[in-house]
């Protein structure tokens, strides 16, 4: 693997690893009720972690149905009854969050594992999670980006199982053993989330490794409080 792509891997597996910022640790912010009935997922410019992620659910109480959630910084930043990335939102677009089993870390390592194999580097993701229109199962939609915001190419991935399904823009496939994914995440009760958390060792990266990626900008785990 050439360095490039060692080095997103790095970085995506540590994000991972840390719980730092993935959709999975977002959904756990939800309300009980707003978990069941979310309808899409949405972030922009991920690298490979946004700094925000849009959690949109169909509100019966809102004349458009519409209530987005904001996470930010690992906590629940506020909710609107407004969002950019939908006017209207119906009972037929809800999957609800116990259908998402893939994290956004599998999905930006085969971002990174498409646009090596392309001979491109990733420099920043749009991540979308919404129904398929012809299945009507949830899919991740990944929006590949390089430095000077150019598009790569798009992946599809199964939210179920981390199946690719297209990757329109990319002709060439990664390796066989990069595309096999992760073992399902099973169903947590939201209201042990937190107390699981605690319960469970964090891992945490060898400094060295970490000086490696980030430099002198090394963002230091926090520690439990």
């Amino acid at each position: 693997m050439k360095f490039t792509g060692f080095l997103i891997f790095a970085i995506v597996s540590i994000a991972s690893a840390q719980g730092d910022g993935t959709v999975l640790d977002a959904l756990k912010l939800l309300p009980r009720d707003a978990a069941k009935r979310l309808a899409r997922i949405e972030a922009r410019e991920g690298a490979p972690v946004p700094e925000r992620w849009y959690l949109l659910v169909h509100d019966p109480a809102e004349e458009r149905g519409v209530r987005e959630y904001v996470v930010a910084d690992g906590k629940l930043a506020g909710s609107r009854t407004l969002s950019q990335f939908a006017e209207v939102l119906k009972p037929g677009d809800v999957f609800g969050a116990d259908a998402v089993k893939i994290d956004s870390p599998h999905v930006a390592r085969l971002a990174a594992a498409f646009a090596e194999a392309n001979g491109g580097r990733v420099a920043s993701l749009n991540y979308e999670l919404a129904r398929d229109a012809a299945t009507g199962a949830p899919v991740w939609k990944a929006t590949v980006l390089d430095a000077a915001g150019d598009q790569l190419g798009v992946l599809v991935v199964t939210a179920a199982k981390g199946a690719v399904l297209s990757s329109a823009g990319f002709e060439k496939m990664p390796a066989a053993d990069v595309l096999v994914a992760p073992a399902a995440v099973p169903e947590i009760p939201r209201a042990a989330a937190s107390q699981k958390k605690r319960a469970t060792p964090t891992p945490t990266p060898k400094p060295g490794l970490l000086k490696r990626i980030f430099g002198s900008n090394e963002k230091r785990p926090k520690s439990d409080q």
